[in-house]
């Protein structure tokens, strides 16, 4: 989980227009909620487990997975030419 946060953080910071809602047909909202994805994916992928209630259901890695493996594909071209 840990690599592929790193790979769609990367993606993310080195091509945001991949994500951008200005120069890409995708809403406002997927920028957001891939940073969210890559965030909840770095907490998992170190070994950190919140003790709230709140906090485990706010980074909870099963909803993130989806989430992180949509962003792969969307920023599947940086990768691949």
């Amino acid at each position: 989980m840990l690599l592929a946060a790193a790979l769609l953080a990367v993606a993310i910071l080195q091509a945001p227009n991949l994500v951008a809602a200005n120069t890409s047909e995708h809403g406002h909202w997927v920028a957001p909620w891939l940073m969210w994805a890559v965030s909840c994916g770095v907490m998992h992928g170190l070994g950190f487990h919140p003790r709230s209630l709140i906090g485990r259901l706010l980074f909870c890695p099963w909803l993130a997975w989806p989430s992180l493996l949509y962003g792969l594909w969307l920023t599947h071209t940086y990768f691949l030419p």
